[in-house]
C-alpha cells in the first residue's frame, strides 16, 4: 500500500515545459494532492508505532527514504525541500533507514 502510494505520488506530480508554470503547478500540488498522500503515509507509520511501515525495515521504507531524499536535495523542482519536517513518523523512518547497517554498507561499497 505504501509503495503504491509513493509510486502514484511520483506519477501524478505535475510536469510542464514552461518553468514558471511548473513552479505554479508544483506549489498547488504540494499544498493539495501531495499533502493528502503524505498525510496518508504518515498515518500508516503512526499506526505501526511511529517508525517504519513494518516491524523491520522494508522495501516501502527504502522507497520512502529515496523519495524524501530526492525532494530534500531539490530533484523535485518546485517542491519545498523541508516539506517533510512536520511529519515525525516520516522523518523518523528516513533517519532509521539512513542509519541502517545494511543500507550504510551498501552505499559504502558503491563509493
Amino acid at each position: 500500500e505504501a509503495i503504491e502510494t509513493l509510486n502514484e505520488l511520483m506519477a501524478v506530480a505535475p510536469k510542464h515545459s514552461d518553468p514558471e508554470e511548473l513552479l505554479k503547478l508544483r506549489k498547488e500540488f504540494q499544498a493539495g494532492t501531495m499533502t493528502k498522500y503524505i498525510d496518508f503515509l504518515e498515518s500508516l507509520i503512526q499506526k505501526n508505532g511511529g517508525v517504519g511501515f513494518a516491524s523491520t525495515p522494508s522495501i516501502a521504507d527504502l522507497t520512502l527514504w529515496g523519495t524524501v531524499k530526492m525532494i530534500r536535495t531539490g530533484d523535485w523542482t518546485g517542491i519545498d525541500a523541508t516539506f517533510f519536517e512536520s511529519y515525525a513518523g516520516i522523518v523518523a523512518t528516513v533517519e532509521s533507514i539512513a542509519k541502517d547497517d545494511k543500507v550504510v554498507a551498501y552505499y559504502a561499497s558503491r563509493e
